[in-house]
Formats: C-alpha cells, sequence, structure tokens
C-alpha cells in the first residue's frame, strides 16, 4: 500500500501494510483494501505505520485530513 504524507514543507511516500491512526470517532487500523474513507486526524496523536518489510515506526502529527482508497493513504497535515 502506498502511504503519501504532504505537509507544506514536504512530500514523503512510504511502501506500507498497515497505518493506524486516531480520529474524532475513534482508532482506525488501515490496510490495502479499506473502503474509500476521509478521516479527521487528531492533533499530537500517534500514527503508526507498519512498513513493507515488517518494521514499525510511530510519530506524532499536527493533525489533518487522511483521503484512503483502496490501494493507497493520502496524509495532508496541518503544518
Amino acid at each position: 500500500m502506498q502511504f503519501t504524507i504532504i505537509s507544506p514543507q514536504q512530500r514523503k511516500e512510504l511502501a506500507i501494510s498497515w497505518l493506524e491512526v486516531n480520529t474524532p470517532a475513534g482508532n482506525f487500523v488501515i490496510q490495502r483494501g479499506h473502503a474509500p474513507t476521509i478521516l479527521l486526524v487528531l492533533p499530537h496523536q500517534p500514527v503508526t505505520v507498519c512498513m513493507s518489510n515488517g518494521k514499525q515506526e510511530t510519530f506524532d502529527t499536527p493533525g489533518g485530513i487522511l483521503e484512503i482508497n483502496r490501494t493507497q493513504a493520502l496524509l495532508l497535515l496541518n503544518e
């Protein structure tokens, strides 16, 4: 699954197996084939990704909008 993170300063693309985010509606785990969805990502909450090689990484975000389709996820950060 392709995961793209876009902020005003940079753009980063990652090949991932899954993604976990916190939203006002709760915690979501997104994998390939997920139903198309648009989510509000809570600020200062952890986002966890599992890379295609199995390595997990966690980072905080300033909040933003996550657009998901069946093969990719796009995170637009507030800052």
